[in-house]
């Protein structure tokens, strides 16, 4: 089967608050973005994974094998897999491009196994914050850890992508937030941010578009910096997504 692992931009993106676990609650919207990774995907005798081109980190540190290690673990089903997956998206680009994968696997899973939108919500979970709202897709309000869903009407937007190729490390940069909350401003509110975009009423996007990461990513990145504010001159917003480093804009309609 073939399968397409559509990636994801976060149009607003707050941290809430560092838990006792060591994750962070987040406030998010997140949306899907027509680019994807492609993955065959089939029953086998062994499990197998290759890709194209070669990933640069081994198969026990990928999410891939993560999510099917969780899927196994928690639902006791016995099976193997062989996968080649087509790599398209960019590495630690702030866009879920390995989480993509994980969450296309257990969207497959899902399916054969019959397994419900709560369990398989738990199990993405597990695997990583993206995950769970990747197995569905479109527009949606994430809380928690990215566990919390709370799924809208997909928006429909005309995006422009800038892939600087900077790689950048999620946990350091949540380790920056942890070190520097008392520094760091808020503003805006993803519902209402959601409303101006399907109501075109782009002050209210402009006044409501947020994400806290680039507060920290940033001052040690100053070409994304760069990047974003020649790609606001001509377009609704622009902003990075998630961690970074991908800057992305939506263009007026």
């Amino acid at each position: 089967m073939l399968l397409k692992a559509y990636a994801k931009v976060n149009l607003f993106l707050d941290v809430i608050e560092k838990r006792v676990d060591n994750y962070h609650n987040i406030l998010t919207l997140f949306q899907s973005i027509p680019l994807y990774d492609e993955m065959n995907i089939e029953f086998a005798e062994k499990e197998i994974f290759t890709s194209s081109p070669e990933l640069k980190f081994s198969w026990n540190n990928n999410l891939i094998k993560k999510a099917i290690d969780t899927f196994k673990s928690l639902t006791e089903y016995s099976f193997n897999l062989k996968i080649h997956l087509n790599k398209k998206l960019p590495e630690g680009g702030g866009i879920g491009g390995g989480s993509a994968d994980a969450a296309a696997v257990l969207r497959f899973l899902k399916v054969e196994y019959n397994i419900s939108d709560n369990d398989i919500i738990e199990i993405g979970a597990k695997v990583g914050g993206d995950v769970p709202f990747l197995i569905f897709g479109g527009t949606a309000i994430a809380e928690g850890i990215g566990d919390k869903l709370t799924f809208l009407e997909p928006l429909k937007l005309n995006f422009e992508f800038n892939f600087p190729g900077i790689h950048i490390s999620t946990p350091e940069m949540y380790n920056e937030i942890d070190k520097n909350w008392s520094k760091l401003t808020k503003f805006g509110n993803p519902m209402k941010l959601y409303e101006g975009l399907k109501e075109r009423d782009y002050i209210k996007v402009k006044e409501n578009t947020f994400n806290i990461f680039e507060q920290v990513v940033f001052p040690k990145y100053p070409k994304l910096k760069r990047i974003k504010e020649n790609m606001d001159k001509n377009s609704i917003i622009s902003l990075m997504s998630g961690s970074g480093s991908t800057i992305f804009s939506i263009q007026y309609i």
